[in-house]
């Protein structure tokens, strides 16, 4: 009896151990720590405008190939795109960029507190375009746009930024279809 206690009492440190971790993973923000690289992509043709893509990866990685889809989906209209993790370097410098897009994985309804504070710290001028995309489970259709702004920017208040395109992309949704939309939307 006294050996099937503690085994159970094991497996209980070993599950809450295990939990924490993850919890920590995942809402301590650390898989952000690993967006440190930039990269340019550059267009065939004409050169249109420059544009920056700056991802926070999550812990399974699907947020940075969303990223990398719209990163793509601007080069393809002729943007030179600088795609950078929001940790590096690169992605704290703003400027000389027609259009920034800002994205990462949505963990409890709220983007990454990394994500957070990139669109807390960021300002730019009017004229140039910001789009933020969020990438989590649940349904995407959501129609109002205060309901996705809040789950995917979630700008504190007071913000002054003019978002020009915000978009939840859900585990549901075809991710290149709606990463095209994306792109779509931020261009018009």
């Amino acid at each position: 009896m006294r050996k099937a206690f503690k085994i159970i009492l094991i497996l209980l440190a070993v599950f809450l151990i295990v939990s924490a971790v993850f919890a920590l993973m995942t809402f301590g923000d650390l898989a952000s720590y690993t967006a440190t690289g930039a990269e340019i992509r550059t267009p065939m043709g004409t050169l249109v405008g420059k544009a920056m893509v700056v991802y926070d990866p999550g812990l399974s990685g699907v947020a940075k190939d969303a990223a990398s889809k719209i990163a793509d989906g601007l080069k393809s209209n002729g943007y030179e795109v600088t795609f950078a993790g929001v940790r590096s370097s690169v992605a704290a410098n703003t400027s000389g960029f027609n259009i920034i897009v800002v994205g990462g994985p949505i963990y409890a309804g709220k983007p990454t507190s990394s994500i957070q504070a990139y669109l807390t710290g960021l300002n730019t001028p009017p004229e140039v375009k910001v789009g933020v995309f969020g990438r989590g489970n649940g349904p995407a259709d959501s129609t109002d746009p205060n309901v996705i702004a809040n789950e995917v920017a979630n700008l504190p208040r007071g913000s002054v930024m003019t978002l020009t395109t915000v978009m939840k992309i859900g585990d549901s949704d075809n991710v290149t279809d709606r990463c095209q939309e994306f792109v779509t939307a931020l261009l018009d």
